[in-house]
């Protein structure tokens, strides 16, 4: 036994080590500050070498580890490094669906600044030099990874195109950021500004020309990738034609909810007008405060009412960069870096102007006013997970982010915050039902939309009839789902499996079933998907397995 862990541990570490070295804006998001100065290399060669890598660690996990000689959260450690070999093992050779996407690779160089910019590691004189370097390696990114894009999806060239669009406005802010602290730098400041946006105007004017010569690709993976990524991603034992009709299904009794719960708030009116109300009602004319307010109350109201264990990590509010924006529905989180010595979470709202301009229906396609998305993002949604999990096990695990285990746990605790109260203005339970809708309707999309059975224009469609969104949001829904394939329906997924998880501790523990415990159990395991921590979870519950 000890022999096989001390295997499995040396291989988990390189895989760690390579993949930050190998990934740079990934080990910053994960506070590992050694390649701050460096893009990944997205070219070909680069590309075919870590690919090689992969194949080989995987060939040296099997030959080298006997998994059931270890304990049970090696096994699950275990699990979770062969799903991620497998995975980006298939996305490099075979999938190519987050290789070949040049909104991915205008986003890792655009990101890779970003957090230089606000993560707060550091003094501003310290990431000066770090982000100087991302800038001026702008130019070696793009234009090698130009080299690698094959034929690319027009709706991922659109999407990239709105990316471009937004990208030299924030490099204009970082230099004048810069400039204003360090003035006696302004010529490398300014060159790096001037030669970061070139690269970006160069990669923009060849996607478009791509445009214009009839560039068209399918984006969608096909049914054998998307079971492939659901066994294999998500540890899922479901094929995506059965998950799409219990999606489907989820959509029809939470629209008939949705009904009820608008003629039960006004019963004079037409429902569809109700809904029509409560989102134009979640607009607030300052989101910053809003926000701010609302999250310090949900933490609070966690805090008395013992619904999970609080964490130390602060949480800040800021506004998400404009070339953001095409890729958000409202506010996102970015949760705190696993290994920075005091990490911060941080929720970024959509920039004024463009909600603005786009309206409560366009940022915010569910209710989602400031309360419940205190309850989704902070206290105890993604930033109080995220918190726990980089403090759990192995390196290994503090990194694994999973989309049925985040997604899922965001749909829960919005879920959870109304149960308990914290939500308890009667609009605030359509809102979560509306929220729960736009899940299943997105759940459905994806399905349909990366087996081939939807376009974009029939996504759209679907999302504005069944989520009851308008038809611009509808539309940047359909486009953002065709990127990550079962994302959407991944959350929807990982919601019903806490919501099992959670029913089936009450039963197993009887009197003993405590709701902050089982909480802070299930969030001690970290990132993991939930098919893969049931064994760990009844260990740290004491419940026989």
């Amino acid at each position: 036994m000890l022999e096989t862990v001390r295997n499995f541990t040396a291989l988990s570490e390189e895989f760690v080590e390579e993949s930050l070295r190998l990934w740079p804006v990934a080990a910053t998001a994960a506070g590992i500050h050694d390649y701050d100065d460096r893009l990944p290399d997205d070219g070909p060669a680069g590309l075919q070498a870590r690919s090689a890598w992969l194949r080989d660690l995987e060939q040296r996990l099997a030959a080298s580890v006997v998994w059931e000689e270890m304990p049970t959260e090696s096994r699950v450690d275990y699990a979770l490094l062969r799903s991620r070999l497998s995975v980006v093992r298939a996305d490099l050779e075979e999938i190519r669906a987050r290789v070949g996407d040049p909104v991915r690779l205008l986003v890792t160089a655009l990101e890779g600044v970003a957090l230089l910019r606000v993560r707060p590691f550091a003094t501003l004189e310290e990431r000066k030099e770090t982000i100087l370097a991302r800038l001026m390696a702008t130019s070696d990114h793009l234009e090698a990874a130009r080299a690698g894009l094959g034929p690319m999806p027009a709706v991922w060239i659109g999407l990239a195109l709105e990316v471009a669009d937004g990208a030299p406005g924030f490099v204009q802010e970082v230099v004048h950021e810069l400039l204003c602290a360090f003035p006696n730098d302004a010529e490398r400041i300014e060159h790096a500004g001037v030669r970061a946006n070139a690269a970006i105007a160069e990669f923009r004017d060849a996607l478009e020309r791509a445009l214009e010569a009839g560039a068209d690709a399918d984006f969608a993976v096909g049914e054998r990738w998307l079971d492939f990524l659901l066994e294999r991603e998500h540890m899922l034992p479901l094929r995506s034609e059965a998950l799409e009709p219990w999606a489907r299904r989820h959509v029809e009794a939470l629209r008939r909810t949705a009904e009820q719960e608008a003629e039960r708030l006004e019963p004079q009116r037409a429902w569809r007008e109700v809904v029509d109300e409560v989102r134009r009602a979640a607009a607030s004319d300052d989101p910053t405060a809003a926000m701010v307010a609302a999250l310090d109350e949900a933490r609070r109201f966690v805090g008395a009412r013992g619904l999970a264990p609080l964490s130390e990590v602060p949480l800040l509010v800021t506004t998400a960069p404009a070339w953001a924006q095409p890729l958000l529905s409202g506010p996102d989180c970015l949760v705190p870096a696993a290994f920075d010595v005091e990490p911060a979470g941080l929720v970024r709202l959509p920039p004024p102007e463009l909600a603005r301009l786009s309206g409560p229906a366009t940022t915010a396609p569910g209710r989602r006013g400031p309360r419940l998305d205190a309850a989704r993002l902070g206290w105890p949604g993604l930033h109080l997970q995220g918190a726990l999990a980089i403090r759990c096990g192995s390196r290994l695990r503090r990194l694994a982010v999973n989309d049925t285990i985040r997604g899922g746990w965001a749909l829960y605790a919005e879920e959870l915050m109304v149960e308990e109260g914290f939500c308890a203005a009667p609009e605030d339970r359509l809102g979560l039902v509306l929220d729960l809708l736009l899940a299943a309707a997105r759940g459905v999309a994806d399905l349909a939309l990366q087996r081939g059975r939807m376009t974009v224009t029939q996504a759209a469609d679907y999302l504005a009839a069944e989520a009851l969104l308008d038809r611009a949001a509808a539309l940047a829904e359909a486009k953002r789902l065709t990127l990550v394939p079962t994302r959407a329906i991944g959350a929807l997924v990982g919601r019903m499996q806490i919501l099992e998880l959670r029913e089936e501790a009450r039963k197993r523990m009887g009197a003993r079933y405590d709701r902050l415990d089982f909480h802070a159990a299930l969030l001690a395991c970290g990132g993991v998907a939930p098919a893969l921590l049931r064994e760990e979870l009844w260990e740290r519950l004491g419940v026989d397995g």
